[in-house]
């Protein structure tokens, strides 16, 4: 039986669930570390009301840690489609709330509502997921009515479920990035002494080389900055290297670039903080993101975004007000826009991003909107 909210308090219950199973890992400790941003989320949220979360990895049991308690169930199906135990384990917690992650779960979306029933708030958080296609579309369109609301970064990156007839009422959408970072801003002096940054100015790639993040695009914009600025440097950190070959041959065919820009590859996460505060400028060439978690560490370290006009770049920089922006794959505009840097007070602007972090995208601001959310929701 659901339990009766107060309307002072609004004390309730908040389950997680995620129905693919990450048999990769056989300890608590060692997928929480892998989701570490996430489970910082659901701690965060603790402090508002009483939050579980359920998910499959090669373990069996639960435990709690700041006031969460995560249950894992061991599974030898990858996606099982008729997730029983797992919908009988939310059940059993009595929850209000219940946010489901990813939208390709229309099938165990759907047997979730028949065993909660009605009163019981289900939310699905998007996770970068493309409608689908196919017969698919039907079960999607089944599940639709079967959710009460979405997380989405943006009600851009929504629109295209919209426009595919998945979601059927916009008013559903609620704008909420998905999780945040412990990174903070180092000092600058010893930032630059410990990463050797010594450009003028310096800016920061830190992503995958691939064809969506663009690399070629940024480093097309940046040669033609060169020309004006010489002294820039542009510091490239990644992990993924997809294309690789063709920018380490795009940088050997310019003289330029050959002596501005530094293929640094991977560097661990808890090192990136002394990067990004070293740096003046981050940049990506994305044509389209979920969310990116790399725009957020450099907020946080407050070191200026440069980011193209997709809708979760510009939902995460408050519309352009906090960062730099220009179209995907357009090299022209954004040697323009590097021309302008000049003219910006980067001190000041690098406090205001920083603040906005803060206030906006850090991790207990996002549980506070998140509790905001599902009271509203409890509320109607």
């Amino acid at each position: 039986m659901r339990r009766e909210l107060s309307r002072s308090i609004y004390f309730m219950k908040v389950v997680f669930v995620s129905y693919n199973n990450q048999s990769g890992y056989s300890t608590p400790e060692a997928w929480l570390e892998r989701v570490k941003t996430f489970a910082a989320l659901m701690e965060a949220l603790a402090t508002h009301c009483e939050v579980a979360y359920i998910k499959q990895i090669n373990y069996e049991g639960s435990i709690s840690r700041n006031a969460v308690k995560y249950i894992f169930l061991r599974s030898a199906y990858r996606k099982p489609f008729f997730p029983g135990r797992i919908n009988n384990s939310v059940e059993q917690l009595n929850p209000d709330v219940v946010i489901v992650s990813g939208l390709l779960s229309p099938l165990q979306i759907i047997q979730l509502r028949w065993k909660l029933g009605k009163k019981v708030q289900i939310i699905g958080r998007h996770h970068g997921d493309r409608p689908p296609t196919g017969f698919r579309r039907v079960l999607q369109r089944r599940a639709d009515r079967c959710l009460n609301a979405y997380l989405f970064t943006s009600m851009g990156n929504a629109s295209e479920w919209i426009d595919a007839g998945m979601i059927q009422r916009e008013k559903k959408i609620y704008e909420l990035i998905e999780a945040s970072t412990e990174l903070s801003r180092r000092d600058r002096s010893h930032s630059l002494q410990s990463t050797g940054m010594n450009g003028k100015p310096n800016f920061l790639w830190v992503g995958r080389l691939n064809a969506n993040k663009d690399p070629l695009t940024v480093l097309k914009g940046f040669e033609k900055y060169l020309s004006t600025e010489p002294t820039a440097k542009l510091y490239m950190i990644f992990g993924e290297d997809d294309l690789l070959k063709d920018v380490g041959e795009f940088i050997e065919q310019s003289p330029a670039l050959s002596k501005a820009v530094a293929l640094n590859g991977f560097i661990p996460n808890d090192q990136l903080s002394t990067w990004y505060s070293a740096a003046d400028f981050y940049i990506t060439g994305s044509h389209s993101e979920g969310g990116s978690y790399a725009l957020i560490e450099a907020m946080a370290c407050g070191c200026i975004p440069i980011v193209t006009a997709i809708p979760a770049a510009l939902k995460m920089i408050g519309d352009g007000e906090y960062g730099i922006v220009f179209q995907p794959g357009n090299a022209d505009e954004l040697a323009k826009k590097f021309s302008e840097l000049s003219l910006i007070d980067t001190k000041a602007l690098s406090s205001s991003v920083e603040n906005y972090f803060k206030k906006e995208l850090s991790t207990e601001a996002i549980a506070a909107k998140l509790y905001g959310y599902c009271v509203d929701l409890l509320a109607k």
